[in-house]
């Protein structure tokens, strides 16, 4: 703090009333942790996904568009906020020295189902310091359907002579099967994910799946007539984030 022009008239004052004064007048040009000073503090965030029990991290990427809260002191009274830019970068500019907490939402992968926490770091600030935090980490989950990959394919079906009979079956003729049923079953999960049906052309597509162990299954009629219906199952791996799978043509069977 400058003081210009100002004069004051300490004769006679006694010594302790001067030294408290000066004191009062030093400390009064102390700042405390904020804005108006010529430090700051960056930082990346990353976001890291994984499957919804964090068994698999999936992909990383920058944290795009991510509030990250800046509190100043102990008390965090006061502060402020940033986002993040499209390399998941922030910056605090403009600080005074002190203690400050950098705040960010993420999820705690020690808690099942997923619940949400706040990430917290506190760091001490340096007159004029350009701190760094580096890269800071956000936790997310994905579920099979928050990829980019696809797993497709297209079912003939062979009608055969409704008359004939096992081993000795006649071949009525091919077709596309239109509107035949498609299971999907993620990982080692009991009960299937999604079910879509075939178009005109005997297609089906299963899209925007995050890299994974997948079964396909489908059902066609039992011709040697000793149940009524037989699984059609096909195991897939996608191991990239934009796989194409194509399990090619699949043939059912029908009296």
């Amino acid at each position: 703090m400058l003081f210009t022009g100002l004069r004051v008239n300490l004769t006679g004052v006694p010594h302790i009333i001067l030294v408290s004064v000066l004191g009062f007048m030093l400390n009064s040009c102390e700042y405390r942790e904020g804005s108006g000073g010529t430090g700051s503090i960056t930082g990346t965030v990353m976001e890291h996904f994984y499957t919804e029990d964090f068994s698999t991290k999936i992909y990383e990427s920058p944290a795009i568009e991510e509030d990250v809260f800046i509190y100043y002191g102990e008390d965090h009274l006061d502060g402020d906020k940033t986002v993040t830019s499209i390399n998941g970068d922030f910056r605090f500019s403009f600080l005074y020295p002190g203690r400050y907490s950098i705040y960010y939402r993420s999820l705690d992968s020690t808690r099942f189902p997923d619940d949400e926490w706040t990430a917290v770091r506190t760091v001490e600030l340096d007159k004029g310091e350009d701190l760094d935090l580096g890269e800071l980490v956000k936790l997310n989950t994905l579920d099979y359907d928050d990829g980019a990959a696809v797993i497709r394919g297209t079912i003939t079906k062979i009608k055969y002579v409704k008359e004939s009979r096992w081993p000795n079956l006649v071949e009525e003729y091919r077709d596309f099967a239109h509107e035949h049923e498609v299971y999907l079953i993620y990982g080692d999960r009991p009960f299937y994910e999604e079910r879509v049906r075939t178009q005109y052309n005997g297609y089906f597509e299963f899209a925007n799946l995050i890299p994974g162990k997948y079964t396909i299954f489908l059902y066609s009629e039992d011709v040697t007539r000793v149940v009524e219906h037989v699984v059609l199952s096909y195991e897939v791996t996608i191991t990239e984030l934009e796989q194409v799978e194509d399990l090619g043509e699949i043939f059912i069977e029908e009296l």
